[in-house]
């Protein structure tokens, strides 16, 4: 229905639009996995350092947590163990976007972030604590749509791109760099179709 409306119920530049949704959505794919990834591993670093290599099963880490998220760790920790695949680095991966966002909130910032500026030692001085949650948030969200396949035709494309560059460089400037080299993003943005 979005993409008929937006191409004037004309079917043929309705197809061609949704045709479009997914090459954009997956020239979003490098860039949205440098983010997940370079967030994810600055807070495991970061639990690793406060509750050791199987921080999963500290019991101060777990008692921060609600009911559901003690569930998505014990699930992930169960799964990876029947595997045979269980370490930080299995479980850093296991655990979804929006877990390491929700590791965010301002309910583990007295445990977790006390000193979140030498965690995130590139966060220019205008965002505060509030503001990275906020990014991250958004970031996971746009993600989601991408990966659920969901049109994202209606989204202002350059803007999302830019917060998503931003935020990568925010984490680690040099996978900033580096990820542009493999994102097509801007390139299939100037092949829209009218």
């Amino acid at each position: 229905g979005k993409y008929l409306t937006n191409a004037g119920f004309n079917e043929e530049k309705a197809l061609a639009l949704y045709g479009w949704n997914i090459q954009i959505s997956e020239a979003f794919f490098p860039v949205l996995s440098a983010s997940e990834v370079c967030l994810r591993n600055t807070i495991s670093r970061r639990l690793t350092s406060l509750y050791g290599d199987q921080w999963w099963d500290h019991n101060t880490f777990i008692e921060q947590m609600n009911k559901r998220g003690k569930g998505i760790v014990r699930r992930a920790r169960d799964k990876l163990s029947r595997e045979g695949k269980l370490s930080s680095g299995g479980m850093t991966a296991e655990l979804s976007f929006g877990f390491w966002v929700n590791m965010l909130l301002r309910k583990y910032e007295d445990a977790i972030w006390v000193d979140f500026r030498t965690i995130f030692p590139n966060l220019p001085d205008h965002v505060n604590y509030e503001a990275l949650y906020e990014r991250c948030s958004s970031v996971s969200k746009f993600r989601n749509r991408v990966f659920h396949h969901e049109p994202i035709i209606e989204y202002d494309i350059s803007k999302e791109y830019s917060q998503i560059i931003e935020l990568i460089k925010w984490l680690s400037p040099e996978k900033a760099e580096w990820i542009k080299k493999y994102s097509r993003t801007m390139q299939v943005l100037r092949d829209k179709p009218k």
